[in-house]
């Protein structure tokens, strides 16, 4: 069985991306996987500690107010920090005046935090909202001095340094939250452990820059990218609403209770968002943007990064899907059967995602986030009016709505728009990822039947479940991929072979003559 995903011009062309490039990237995405692997092992650590002790309450009541932390996030830096990383050339006169806009924005938005927290409060029907939102203010206020340096950062693919601090601020933050916790301080717990992460954070982003603002400031600078930052920033507004309404309505109608199991059902599907998209997309972002006037080099360098991510991504998200039940039973506990049915629904819009989320690197790179902000906006509105007609069915009813309008209606238009820009045909994007969804459909049907046979041997400790169903899983998933030696292989190979050496390239090689067309040649 042959996968012959791209035609064999693109498999050579995207050899050729930029090899320093390429090894820069790479080189990033191992310190970037080193740094979220780090802060998911903090993140399991908080879940199976601080959630435990706390329980579904105090983390509705945290999700409410992060509801309006999470709206004024959008006008953080109105978009200027991706600006300088977007731009092939920044002056120091910029980053100055970019640097005092930001603080001045950091004051502005906290601001507004503490004059909104009596009306959020009332909305909820949650009075204890309003000293927690008038803390949480604190945070705008230190990460608004931060973006610049941690933008030069990311600009400059110092992604070691970016890596450090947000595991040393991730740590700083779980050890406040368990220490408050088991004091018993309740909600403040994940208030203090907030403050802390905006702290640490800005305060390494300092320390790892070596640059330094000056006492300068320039309008005209801050014109040169105000087009492209406040569509960003616009679409930034309409995505929290298509990312939150549903939390917000779910909290307004059905309480804070039902909120706690949505939303932890809800951070689990973004799990390979958060976790693995989002760190190839970091990386990719200042490499794209490098290439950004190259249509040709573009679009089969971000294709290629697409079939790494789904490489990882579709199975994980497939595979916690199925293993939800023994999953959540065993992690969270009892308290959190009610997140069950709801992640299950969710997980086929975070395998989704998990790839169409890096749409967003064509708009920016390309400079048009004013096609991102107009298609985010009719997405908005459509995925609003979901949530409120499913609403009426409780929290499966919300999930079920999303996962029907999202796969359904926007997931095709969501990649055809912007890969216009690029002239990426969805047929050949598809095609290139069609061995990886085949192989992980055939392991997730494994998994799913694997779970039958231990219901009709009466194994019913979670644990056993967990670990049996996810080995299954994982060794079919990279058994099948040794056998068959899809394209995507061949790019791993690539990968490796620019980046790693020829020891790890060797290793690939070597495995390659185990499968089948390694075999029939």
């Amino acid at each position: 069985m042959r996968f012959s995903s791209i035609p064999a011009h693109f498999l050579w062309r995207s050899t050729q991306f930029l090899p320093s490039l390429t090894q820069k990237a790479v080189s990033g995405t191992a310190w970037s996987t080193l740094s979220t692997t780090g802060k998911q092992v903090l993140s399991v650590a908080s879940v199976a500690t601080v959630a435990r002790l706390l329980g579904p309450d105090a983390y509705g009541v945290m999700g409410m107010a992060n509801l309006l932390i999470a709206f004024i996030l959008n006008f953080r830096d109105l978009g200027t920090g991706t600006a300088i990383v977007q731009r092939l050339s920044v002056s120091d006169r910029l980053l100055s005046s970019l640097l005092w806009v930001n603080f001045l924005l950091g004051l502005f938005m906290a601001a507004v935090i503490i004059a909104a927290s009596p009306l959020t409060a009332r909305f909820f029907s949650t009075p204890e909202l309003v000293p927690i939102l008038c803390t949480l203010s604190i945070s705008f206020c230190l990460t608004s001095c931060g973006v610049v340096h941690a933008s030069l950062l990311m600009r400059g693919m110092h992604f070691k340094a970016l890596a450090i601090v947000d595991v040393t601020a991730a740590l700083a933050s779980y050890l406040v939250a368990l220490t408050c916790a088991y004091s018993g301080l309740g909600v403040w717990s994940l208030v203090f452990a907030n403050l802390t992460t905006s702290f640490a954070s800005t305060l390494g982003y300092w320390l790892a820059s070596a640059w330094r603002p000056k006492w300068e400031f320039d309008p005209a600078e801050i014109k040169s990218v105000m087009s492209f930052s406040l569509n960003l920033s616009g679409f930034g507004v309409v995505n929290y609403f298509a990312r939150n309404a549903d939390n917000i309505v779910v909290g307004r109608v059905l309480g804070k209770m039902l909120l706690g199991d949505y939303q932890m059902a809800y951070n689990l599907m973004l799990t390979p968002i958060q976790n693995i998209s989002s760190v190839i997309s970091r990386v990719t972002l200042p490499a794209f943007a490098k290439i950004q006037e190259d249509n040709e080099r573009f679009k089969f360098a971000y294709v290629k990064s697409c079939m790494l991510i789904g490489l990882i991504t579709f199975p994980v998200m497939a595979g916690l899907g199925v293993v939800a039940h023994p999953l959540i039973d065993a992690v969270l506990g009892p308290k959190w059967v009610g997140a069950i049915r709801i992640f299950e629904i969710l997980a086929p819009v975070g395998l989704v995602q998990s790839v169409q989320t890096t749409v967003g690197q064509i708009y920016i790179s390309k400079g048009r986030t004013d096609w991102m902000f107009r298609f985010g906006s009719f997405s908005c509105v459509i995925l609003i009016a979901t949530f409120i007609a499913g609403v009426r069915y409780g929290t499966v009813g919300v999930a079920a709505a999303y996962c029907i309008v999202y796969i359904g209606l926007l997931m095709i238009p969501g990649f055809v728009i912007p890969f216009r820009l690029i002239g990426l045909k969805l047929s050949t994007f598809a095609s290139a990822l069609l061995p990886q969804l085949l192989l992980t459909g055939a392991m997730a049907l494994l998994c799913w039947i694997w779970l039958r046979v231990l219901d009709s041997l009466s194994v019913n400790d979670p644990w056993v479940r967990l670990f049996s169903t996810s080995l299954l899983g994982a060794c079919a998933y990279i058994g099948s991929f040794v056998l068959l030696w899809p394209a995507v292989m061949k790019h791993l190979e690539d990968v490796l072979d620019v980046s790693a050496g020829a020891r790890l390239s060797g290793c690939l090689s070597s495995m390659r003559r185990f499968s089948l067309r390694g075999i029939s040649q």
